[in-house]
């Protein structure tokens, strides 16, 4: 331990590594541990319950410098600041931002200086030189899973979340056979679409066997081919202004 710290915090941390903190503030005089956390905050330290031990304030400074968005191009910032969001689809983020796919968003990132952290679920800082002749093209599953079940539970909530999605994709069908229904704003307005014969007959025996207009299908359909190739958030704030 370094010598700058007081003898009484050097005293606590070896403490801790054979007691409890609750047995700790007792040794030590203090009515509970509570007592001890006010004051080891007072000398910048902090109760680190994964660890069991009090580990060094961060400073301010010291945060921003490790924030991977500093000074970093704002493109850059855009991705990780997309990731950071509850359930985050890399392929969306990519299309967002002017990629192709994720794969090729995860190029740009590595000629940036950043890579894919799996515990963090998102993109740090290289640590070390980049060579920019030889790029790897990273994935979520260049590294080892983790052991521990609760690293998972983000990417298992967006699966559920998507679960509908994915059924359809793999069966060509939703899994509760439902049509959704959305209330769209604006005047109706009668619009000529060109289409094989083939289709407008599909289209036209769905309307009768479900119940539904041909304007819902088109509709439904028009909405969802735009949220899912790049038009996402305008019709999230289309359907919000209804």
């Amino acid at each position: 331990m370094e010598s700058t710290y007081s003898a009484k915090v050097n005293k606590v941390i070896e403490m801790l590594k054979f007691y409890t903190r609750d047995e700790v503030a007792v040794e030590l005089g203090y009515k509970n541990y509570k007592s001890l956390d006010i004051y080891m905050r007072r000398k910048n330290f902090r109760f680190d319950m994964k660890k069991q031990q009090y580990v060094p304030l961060e400073t301010r400074v010291a945060k921003l410098d490790r924030d991977p968005k500093n000074y970093a191009p704002t493109k850059v910032v855009s991705i990780i600041a997309g990731f950071e969001e509850a359930y985050a689809d890399p392929m969306l983020i990519a299309k967002q931002e002017g990629f192709r796919d994720h794969k090729e968003m995860a190029k740009y990132m590595a000629n940036k200086g950043y890579e894919w952290n799996i515990y963090k679920n998102n993109y740090v800082k290289t640590v070390g030189k980049v060579d920019e002749t030889k790029v790897i093209e990273e994935t979520v599953t260049t590294q080892s899973p983790p052991g521990n079940i609760e690293e998972y539970l983000p990417f298992l909530r967006f699966l559920y979340e998507k679960r509908d999605d994915i059924y359809q994709q793999l069966s060509g069908t939703k899994e509760d056979g439902k049509i959704p229904r959305y209330v769209v704003p604006g005047i109706v307005r009668t619009k000529a679409i060109y289409m094989s014969d083939m289709i407008a007959k599909l289209t036209a025996e769905f309307s009768k066997e479900k119940n539904v207009t041909q304007r819902e299908i088109v509709e439904v359909a028009l909405i969802e081919f735009l949220q899912k190739y790049g038009f996402k958030r305008e019709i999230e704030t289309l359907l919000k202004n209804q």
